[in-house]
């Protein structure tokens, strides 16, 4: 009866870390893959997986037992692209391998949504997580949380949920002073009610910020930008129309709620998100056309992702604005016709379709070009006798 010892790296840090190609097979692949990842992250939980794996290995193959040892890898992109990823090396390894039984080693519930997969397959006898022991004093568990603050895996879970409570209860405790303020009828203290708002506001858009990595992300873009005035790029007017109707957007939207002071909350809310609705989807869309633009002239190829993203935004912003039309005709606000209503549901899922379509085919000429490519290898050019 053969046994494989089987570990598991749903976000394939091996990949990311440590430049390797998954999957390793064989304890002599697995021993070079966990230095390599050690020696670039020593502090990776998947580092203490493989080798709580490896341990494994020895201590079955000194009893005599048929065992084989294999490390499958999934994706950055933890979920159906990762699992596809670890479905596609299992059933390889198990090709491989062909083992009777499986022994799971984990490093966290994460990676275990993968035992299904295995079960479905093949015998799963046993899994074991592995926990990395630490020092139970003040020092370790502040190491421990600057360690999970600085994952961005961690920081999204935790930062982005608090960020987005704490963002939605600013905004909608200020949204009222604030029109009130624009409208000329605040007084002192509506402006000082405000403050708790500003505060839970400014503090969740940090959290956010703090999770996505905005502040590195806009350095980043900063010097990308440089060095495409630099080199001349294309993008640049496009970017620069981009940013001037997302400004222009704001700009509309704070003078059309100071014009409808008197209309009420309700129809103010709505005209607001109307306008910043139509001038950010055309900023986005210009963005994107400076992409394809930008693409095309340096690579002589369509650019497709833009194309499937622009008509995308265009189906997106035509049923959110049939949808505040539809709220505005519950409740009896200025509304347009039901035809109109229609039409721009109508006209928004038929550009999502249209868009899915292309994606579509997109995806399948790809799949079928790559095919194509490994069914007819290049000719060997062997030297004559």
């Amino acid at each position: 009866m053969k046994v494989l010892i089987l570990s598991v790296d749903r976000d394939d840090d091996f990949g990311k870390k440590a430049g390797l190609n998954s999957p390793f097979i064989g304890r002599e692949e697995n021993a070079m893959a966990v230095m390599a990842l050690g020696l670039k992250d020593p502090e990776d939980s998947d580092v203490n997986t493989v080798m709580a794996a490896l341990s494994m290995y020895d201590e079955m193959l000194k009893k005599g037992e048929d065992v084989e040892i294999s490390t499958i890898c999934g994706d950055p992109k933890v979920g159906y692209q990762s699992d596809l990823v670890l479905t596609t090396q299992l059933e390889n390894v198990l090709e491989l391998v062909k083992p009777d039984r499986v022994i799971l080693v984990s490093d966290g519930a994460e990676d275990e949504f993968i035992y299904p997969m295995v079960f479905s397959r093949v015998k799963v006898d046993s899994v074991r997580r592995v926990w990395v022991k630490q020092a139970p004093t003040v020092e370790g568990t502040y190491y421990i949380i600057t360690k999970m603050m600085s994952d961005d895996k961690m920081r999204k879970r935790i930062f982005t949920p608090l960020g987005m409570v704490l963002s939605v209860l600013g905004l909608f405790n200020i949204l009222p002073q604030l029109i009130k303020l624009l409208a000329q009828e605040a007084s002192v203290e509506t402006v000082a009610s405000m403050g708790w708002g500003m505060i839970a506001l400014v503090l969740g858009l940090y959290m956010i910020s703090f999770a996505f990595r905005v502040a590195e992300r806009v350095d980043q873009s900063i010097k990308n930008t440089g060095t495409a005035i630099r080199n001349g790029s294309q993008m640049i007017p496009f970017v620069i129309v981009s940013i001037l109707l997302f400004l222009a957007g704001i700009i509309f939207a704070i003078d059309s709620a100071a014009t409808l002071s008197e209309a009420g909350y309700f129809v103010q809310s709505f005209a607001v998100l109307s306008i910043l609705l139509w001038m950010w989807a055309f900023s986005l869309i210009s963005y994107q056309m400076g992409k394809m633009v930008n693409h095309y002239l340096n690579f002589n190829k369509l650019y497709v992702t833009s194309l499937v993203v622009s008509i995308s935004i265009f189906a997106i912003a035509f049923i959110l604005q049939a949808s505040f039309d539809l709220v505005s005709l519950v409740f009896d606000y200025p509304h347009p016709t039901e035809q109109y209503i229609v039409f721009m549901v109508v006209v928004g899922f038929l550009l999502a379709g249209f868009s899915g379509l292309i994606n579509m085919n997109m995806r399948n000429f790809t799949r079928m070009a790559k095919q194509s490519q490994d069914a007819d290898p290049e000719p060997q050019n062997y030297p004559e006798a």
